[in-house]
């Protein structure tokens, strides 16, 4: 598509032709954020007429995705959802990535006239500034805050066609949780999109702060009038005082990040305990108290709703260290409670935060499902590097052809088919921050010893490049492996192992634990939520006798069908087969069997439900699979057990 040249097209392309010259740019030809970005992406060896390659995204790869951003997805999806509904035809394509820079959902993809914006925000793709030059999410990722980039204010001059606004999300602890994106092409008419992508990441940010379990929830604003809007800043508090998360706004308009971690709780915001806040609150009712704050503001605050029946509470985290922030441990520990609520397991955590916090190496064993990298990027949250980025790396999932320049990157021209001006690799990428090597003990055997060399060195060298780089960042390893084993076979290197062996924890399959029915109860409130859902006696005795192969996934998975399908309670009926149908541990000859009771009416309930689903979908196996929550067979099972079969026969 030809591009039309513009008075402010003339202004960026002679900057270009300065930037290029090594000149100094002046005021007013672009952007002051656009200029550092620019700078930026030479330091990274990017070259403008580099050509970018976005390979497609397997299907395996993008449920990776999803799981591993599965608390933002949930927050993001209904808020872009209702704003790619307001835009209408106004042909922007809108995306939400997370924090590293990848795009995790998009929307508008489906115009023929958008496809070549659409290929570059798929999911699946980086868009951060180290791979792609100068672009608005990256570089609002790099700023922390909006940015415009149009035309040829983009670096590579294959995205001159887009014109890209992108607006920071951030999480309860103030730390970025992503960024919201949306594209068009360049010569299209000016719109008004900042502000309603603005709007939609503050009720992102408002869903995280709502969601924190086991808060009291307070809204506040400097204007009462606005203190029961959206606008409003929202805190939330333990039942202990202590603050677990605030929205920006709250963050702003109580300058928290003023406040050493320990002492950020209700008596030194409120200047009084949180006792008595909550009484002073209670006697307002539903008109905002005015209260002078800490820093001398004069705000009105009001009590939100009561938290949701059935959550965890999350204990208080430690007083950190003189002079190191403290609000992204509260905020790791509120995202986790399913590992806290095992005092056994909550103190061996905290054994592990200690650790990592002094460099010594952690080790995560564990069976698939059991949260090995939520415990990994909550180290990383509270450890010494929690500003710097998260890079997370499957090594059972790469090819071990490429592992190699994954890991280490590659300089330009290193193997036939590399990229121009080389690759940063996953190591560069957690510079400063924390890289979590997930599935270690799958690991080719050839690249151990340069993986030691690399961690005992603190530094790495790129394939086809005699430069070194000096590295600092934390490393966490992950298996669901017997490394000691595998060490005695010779598949693993002994010296690897005690190199990253420094404290070794053990997450515990979910049928070894023994705080199931707490589990139940977190992840049922948060599932059913607003609503509040019960489970049945015989529901939850059929619970406690699964297996859970799938651990904490498969929990959530089956509490988010029965959640899903139930009306006031879950019942047997509500949950997948594979778990009703599952043979029953015998019981003493006194104490009835659940799985009796009412068997009459199961098989009629159950049909309904079915039939309920496949009428919704209009027949749609697949849709009507998705919805319970069970696979295609199994429902076509189902249809046939339940005489409805033919109901789908005919839909095919």
């Amino acid at each position: 598509m030809e591009l039309v040249r513009t008075d402010f097209d003339s202004k960026v392309l002679h900057a270009r032709r300065l930037l290029r010259e090594g000149r100094d740019i002046p005021t007013g030809l672009v952007a002051d954020e656009v200029q550092r970005s620019w700078s930026r992406s030479l330091e990274y060896g990017l070259r403008e007429h580099d050509r970018i390659l976005f390979d497609p995204v397997s299907a395996a790869q993008q449920r990776r995705l999803d799981d591993a951003h599965r608390v933002l997805l949930d927050h993001a999806t209904p808020e872009l959802q209702r704003l790619f509904a307001a835009l209408d035809d106004a042909h922007w394509v809108i995306a939400c990535l997370e924090a590293s820079g990848t795009i995790i959902k998009s929307l508008g993809g489906q115009n023929p006239a958008l496809r070549d914006i659409a290929n570059v925000l798929r999911p699946g793709l980086n868009l951060s500034e180290n791979l792609i030059g100068t672009n608005a999410p990256g570089c609002a990722l790099e700023e922390r805050r909006p940015v415009i980039v149009r035309g040829s204010e983009h670096f590579l001059e294959e995205v001159h066609m887009c014109a890209c606004v992108a607006v920071p999300i951030f999480d309860p602890s103030g730390d970025m949780a992503g960024v919201l994106n949306a594209s068009r092409h360049h010569h299209a008419p000016s719109i008004g999109i900042l502000e309603p992508l603005a709007l939609t990441a503050r009720a992102i940010e408002n869903r995280m702060v709502n969601a924190l379990p086991g808060a009291l929830r307070l809204r506040l604003h400097y204007s009462a009038e606005l203190v029961d809007t959206p606008m409003c800043g929202l805190l939330a508090l333990s039942h202990d005082g202590r603050l677990l998360g605030a929205n920006p706004l709250a963050r702003q308009l109580l300058e928290l990040d003023m406040l050493p971690g320990a002492e950020q709780c209700a008596q030194t915001v409120f200047q009084c305990g949180l006792g008595p806040l909550l009484d002073m609150l209670r006697k307002h009712g539903r008109t905002p108290a005015p209260l002078h704050c800490h820093n001398g503001v004069l705000l009105h605050v009001s009590l939100a709703e009561a938290p949701r029946p059935g959550t965890i509470a999350v204990p208080s985290p430690r007083p950190a260290a003189a002079g190191r922030a403290t609000s992204t441990p509260h905020t790791a520990r509120a995202s986790m409670p399913s590992m806290l609520a095992d005092p056994k397991l909550s103190l061996r955590i905290h054994q592990a935060e200690r650790a990592f916090a002094r460099g010594i190496p952690v080790l995560i064993n564990g069976e698939t499902g059991t949260g090995k990298e939520v415990l990994a990027r909550h180290l990383h949250d509270g450890g010494p590097r929690a500003s710097g980025p998260f890079v997370a790396i499957n090594c059972s999932a790469i090819p071990s052809g490429l592992i190699e320049s994954e890991l280490f990157g590659y300089d330009d021209g290193a193997f036939t088919g590399a990229r121009r001006g080389g690759m940063a690799g996953r190591f560069e990428h957690a510079n400063g921050g924390t890289l979590f090597l997930d599935e270690i003990g799958d690991m080719p055997l050839e690249l151990q010893a340069r993986l030691l060399r690399v961690l005992q060195e603190r530094t790495l060298t790129r394939l086809g490049s005699p430069r070194s780089i000096a590295l600092d960042c934390s490393v966490i390893c992950a298996t669901h492996r017997d490394l000691a084993q595998r060490v005695a076979s010779g598949e693993f290197r002994e010296d690897l192992y005690y190199r990253i062996n420094g404290l070794r924890i053990t997450l515990p399959a979910l049928r070894e634990r023994s705080d199931l029915d707490a589990l139940i109860d977190h992840f049922l409130a948060r599932e059913a939520a607003p609503a509040t859902l019960a489970l049945t006696p015989a529901a939850r005795d059929c619970l406690h006798r699964h297996d859970w192969p799938g651990n904490i996934r498969e929990l959530q998975q089956v509490l988010r069908l029965g959640a899903a399908l139930a009306e006031s309670s879950i019942d047997l009926v509500h949950l997948p087969a594979e778990l009703t149908e599952t043979p029953a541990t015998p019981r003493p000859a006194h104490e009835p069997d659940p799985l009796l009771d009412g068997k009459a009416t199961l098989q009629q309930t159950e049909a309904e439900a079915v039939r309920a689903a496949f009428l919704r979908h209009d027949g749609n196996i697949s849709a009507t699979a998705r919805t319970l929550g069970i696979a295609r067979a199994t429902l076509y099972r189902k249809l046939r057990g339940h005489g409805l079969l033919s109901d789908a026969e005919e839909a095919c």
